[in-house]
This record gives structure tokens, sequence and C-alpha cells, in this order.
């Protein structure tokens, strides 16, 4: 459902010229919701691929931290934008880079187009951790990490701390099960996407979208885990965080909305 303009001619060779990376996916039947919108969790897993992918190009993937370093990437936060929905058989072309080690946290940014036309932006910051002891390495200290190439002009968006409001409300719980988890055994990090979307209704998304998500990650949720679900709802806005039984937050997101007016859904939307 997707072609990679990259993988056709460089086999997967890294080469200075490729600091950018673009494949083109195809909004599919699975990647969208009751409105026919791409859901959120779907596009954090363009995201995911795109960042997986690239660093394979560039030869400064899990592969090669693991035999050298016995070292992972660990996504701490995420962010986006869009400019408006996408909609289901929609062609969208995502193109990556990332910034550089400059410190702890490597920041990847994206931009996402529909043939001409730009549709969202796109910013990831990564940690690399050591997997006996989950202690942070500085990237910089990675060699094909360093030596990888940055282009000129990168985004300058930085992802900070969310602050929690006080008069959050509980909303439900719930169980980290076996279709959450990725090759790590943890919930996957697309997976708390659903998670956040479960503690709306279709009523409060009928004739809107997510225009704006960030999510931070705060501790892994492995199997069997229960975390509490909290949020608070604002006219055009929410927040959303979940806590596990020892009441350490697991990860805490803010949601923005805005409306649309040119789709029906299912017959739900006018």
């Amino acid at each position: 459902m997707y072609y990679n303009r990259f993988f056709r001619k460089t086999q997967l060779e890294a080469r200075p010229m490729y600091e950018y990376f673009e494949k083109t996916y195809t909004i599919r039947s699975t990647d969208v919701d009751i409105f026919e919108l791409c859901r959120p969790s779907a596009l954090l897993g363009f995201f995911q691929d795109m960042a997986t992918d690239h660093a394979q190009v560039l030869h400064m993937d899990q592969d090669y931290l693991t035999a050298k370093y016995n070292a992972a990437w660990l996504l701490v936060r995420m962010w986006y934008r869009l400019e408006r929905p996408l909609r289901m058989g929609e062609e969208i072309t995502f193109r990556t880079w990332h910034r550089g080690a400059g410190g702890l946290i490597l920041y990847r940014d994206f931009d996402l187009f529909a043939g001409e036309e730009p549709v969202g932006e796109a910013v990831s910051a990564w940690v690399v951790a050591d997997r006996s002891n989950r202690k942070m390495l500085r990237p910089g200290l990675i060699e094909n990490i360093a030596a990888s190439p940055v282009p000129e002009i990168t985004k300058d968006r930085q992802l900070k701390l969310i602050r929690t409001p006080k008069n959050k409300k509980f909303v439900h719980k719930r169980e980290v099960r076996y279709s959450d988890l990725d090759l790590n055994g943890h919930m996957n990090n697309t997976k708390y996407a659903d998670v956040i979307m479960d503690a709306l209704t279709a009523a409060e998304l009928q004739g809107r979208y997510v225009q704006e998500l960030q999510l931070n990650y705060s501790m892994e949720c492995g199997p069997g885990e229960t975390m509490d679900i909290y949020r608070l709802m604002d006219s055009d806005s929410c927040y959303i965080d979940g806590c596990g039984e020892d009441s350490a937050r697991r990860f805490e997101a803010t949601l923005q909305f805005a409306p649309y007016s040119d789709l029906t859904a299912n017959g739900l939307v006018e």
C-alpha cells in the first residue's frame, strides 16, 4: 500500500544525499475511524515506520545499536499538527529527517503532503538507552548517528513537558493486553493514541477532528498492567493521561480539535 522512493535506488545504502527520506502511503480502510478520517494511532504508525526505515538506511537502526552498544531507541515525545483531516483513499507523502546529535535527545522532523499540498507536520523526540539498565546514552557518542547527514534547514520546535491540570476527571481503567504489545514486550507507542481516543466519545468527535496532538511517554507499560485514565475536556481541546496502580504517570497528552464540514460518514455527519 506504499512505495519507497529511496529503496528502489539505494537498496538500503546510506549516502550523504539521503538526509531526507520519503515514502507515500495510501490511507486504507483499516487506518480510519467511524468518520472515515485517519485515526491518530494510524498516523503514529506511519511516523514510526518512517523513523525505522530511515534509521535503517542510515545504519543507525535497532539492530546496529543492539549489536554494537547493547542499546535501543526509545520514543519519549511525539507531536503533530494537521492542516485538514486525512481521508480514506488519499495518498499522503511523508518526508522525514533528523536534526543531529546535540544532546541526550535526538529530534526527528516530518512534513506531510497530499500531492503538492502541505497537509501537516510532526516532531518526535528520541533517546538512546542501554538495554540492561535503561541508562541514557548520548547519541553523539554513537558512531553512525554522529556521522549521519543532517539537512541545512530543520524545524526548531522543542517538545516540552505538559502541565497537569488539577481538576482532571477519572474516565475508566485500561488494562494492557496482548494486542497492545510490540516486539519489546511493552505497549507500542501507537497504541497510546487508541487509549487516548477511547477516552472520548463519537458524539464529542462528530464534525471535528484531532488537528493537533502532543503525546509524552513517561514509563513503559507491560502486559497485565492497569492504567487509570483521566481527562479534562474543554470546548476545543482536551488533556488526557494514564497512571499506573502505583500512581506513577505512564503518559500524558494534549489534543486540539478543529471542525470540518465537507464529509459524510456512515450517516453520522450532516
